[in-house]
């Protein structure tokens, strides 16, 4: 299954970079990224590594922190760069989802990029244990969508969407919320 661009780009909002902060949350933007092989669409995702201090093993989009001035789109492509090992001329970006809340106190902008051109992942060891990619036509198969019961002082949702994409590879929290949104959004489909 392939997504045209511009399909994308009519269902969402233009990618600009304004941060819409929230007192008492820090800055923070992802990317979803699109990439094509062999005709079909797959999105990128991370694992971090077991060892870190915050969100050790938990799968996500490439992104992180405000640095400085910086607005939301270039927040998101640098953090992603550094993660995948990306030049910015790599990446396409194509729109930008609802921004969202974690339960570590970040409001995340999640922007849609596609790759561009056929550019290796070199993910940073000290931060990413894996990159890999999940056909973008299995988020169309409700079996693999679920809930998780949050009861998080932070959580906006009691009950978290996951996906499963297989049996080491769950994906849920802020970031299956943002898959959703995706989901829903791009793909026409409501898990």
């Amino acid at each position: 299954m392939r997504i045209a661009d511009d399909l994308v780009r009519s269902r969402l909002e233009l990618p600009l970079g304004d941060w819409r902060t929230v007192d008492g949350l820090r800055d923070s933007a992802v990317l979803a990224i699109l990439v094509e092989r062999g005709g079909e669409d797959f999105l990128v995702f991370n694992r971090r590594r077991d060892d870190l201090p915050y969100h050790a093993g938990q799968i996500c989009f490439p992104g992180g922190a405000r640095d400085g001035t910086e607005d939301a789109t270039d927040c998101a492509v640098r953090e992603t760069c550094e993660e995948m090992g990306l030049s910015p001329s790599h990446l396409a970006l194509l729109g930008r989802m609802p921004d969202r809340v974690s339960i570590a106190g970040f409001l995340v902008v999640p922007f849609v990029a596609r790759l561009v051109g056929t550019p290796d992942f070199r993910a940073a060891a000290d931060e990413v244990a894996e990159v890999f990619e999940v056909p973008v036509k299995l988020f169309l198969d409700g079996a693999r969508w679920g809930y998780t019961e949050t009861t998080h002082k932070r959580a906006r949702f009691s009950k978290v969407p996951r996906f499963d994409f297989d049996e080491t590879h769950r994906i849920w929290g802020l970031t299956g919320i943002i898959l959703r949104d995706f989901v829903t959004q791009v793909m026409g489909f409501a898990p």
